[in-house]
């Protein structure tokens, strides 16, 4: 069966030759979707590690 979850397209078999109950497609969407935003928050993070940013410090106090 075709599944279309967002930016992802995929087909989805099933071996046992027993048809799927919509819980066990909601349990498939839930993880495919739970993996996609791992992944999303993994590169989010990789790209911040690797960013350099500009900012301006305070002057140092010379202590006069």
């Amino acid at each position: 069966m075709p599944v279309h979850i967002e930016k992802m397209t995929s087909d989805v078999s099933i071996r046992d030759g027993s048809g799927s109950s919509p819980a066990d497609v909601e349990k498939l969407v839930s993880l495919v979707i739970a993996r996609l935003d791992e992944r999303a928050r993994d590169a989010m993070r990789a790209r911040a590690a690797t960013t350099l940013t500009r900012q301006a410090s305070k002057p140092l106090d010379a202590g006069c």
